[in-house]
């Protein structure tokens, strides 16, 4: 049951990749790493340098504008990943502590069976989905 489970949400998350990756090629989203989510194509400071007219000086305080706004981005998701740890073992905690011992064994064994459900997606999308990946080349066998 549990396998029968883990290979439907795979086809399903697999599915869903493949549409949403062609979706954003087609759209410039994320299928094209020189696009941004509204379509527009290329490095913003190219697109800057192209439509104002940047000298070098420019080119290069602009760009440093846009790495350290990139930085204080990556601080901030670093930031609520780690609320958001907090509150969820606090949370856990407090649902262990109302339980009975036998609840709170089913509950942990429910966790451990989650978090291998993530591990295995985790993989699955590392190793490129159904099609890419490390195939062994020969589909026209």
């Amino acid at each position: 049951m549990k396998k029968t489970l883990l290979v439907a949400l795979i086809l399903m998350l697999s599915a869903g990749m493949a549409i949403a990756q062609q979706h954003g090629s087609s759209k410039g989203g994320k299928g094209n790493p020189d696009s941004s989510q509204f379509g527009n194509r290329g490095n913003p400071v190219e697109r800057l340098t192209e439509n104002l007219g940047l000298d070098e000086a420019q080119v290069a305080e602009i760009t440093l504008i846009f790495e350290e706004s990139q930085l204080l981005r990556e601080e901030e998701r670093e930031k609520r990943r780690a609320v958001a740890d907090e509150i969820r073992a606090t949370t856990h905690a407090q649902i262990l502590d109302i339980l009975t011992p036998d609840q709170q064994a089913l509950f942990e064994e429910q966790r451990l069976e989650r978090e291998q459900m993530r591990q295995a997606i985790k993989e699955f999308r590392a190793g490129g989905g159904f099609g890419g990946g490390r195939g062994t080349g020969d589909c026209n066998r």
